[in-house]
């Protein structure tokens, strides 16, 4: 296409000129580009719910407050950047909120270290849920097999 940018609108130009319409598409990709990053950064696409259940909300609305302090947090740590919308970038987001993801990330973790009284309950939710199917596992012969062979001390499996 020659370096083209086709813009397609039902409004006529005495509504909305070429140069608006062209500054208001690449506003909205920008806000494609956040939706992605929120995607590719945060998993903000995947909730450990249903779709329209009240939990779903909960895990978006997280998702969404991370993000927030996560934005506020690199703003902060790369105040001279330069990442405003309206100037040339010289730099994406992508590697700034890596960066500050994982510090983050560590110092949530600090905040929260492992108990041992809740470990029980962490397997419990991180189990499969009862299915009608079981699950799968090993035939009883090669079970059979293997303790065989631990008891000869030819493995530790």
């Amino acid at each position: 296409m020659s370096e083209w940018v086709l813009i397609f609108t039902s409004l006529p130009p005495e509504v909305l000129c070429t140069t608006t319409a062209s500054a208001l598409y690449r506003v909205r990709w920008q806000v494609e580009l956040v939706i992605k990053r929120l995607k590719s950064l945060l998993n903000v696409d995947e909730l450990r719910a249903h779709k329209g259940s009240k939990l779903a909300e909960l895990y978006l609305h997280g998702k969404l407050l991370y993000a927030a302090v996560l934005e506020k947090m690199t703003q902060s740590r790369f105040a001279n950047a330069k990442r405003k919308l309206d100037n040339p970038r010289r730099l994406t987001d992508w590697r700034l909120w890596k960066t500050v993801a994982n510090d983050l990330n560590a110092g949530i973790k600090a905040c929260f270290p492992v108990d041992a009284r809740f470990e029980d309950d962490n397997i419990k939710s991180l189990s499969e849920r009862p299915r009608k199917r079981t699950l799968q596992c090993l035939p009883s012969p090669i079970l059979a097999l293997l303790n065989q062979c631990r008891e000869m001390a030819l493995s530790r499996v």
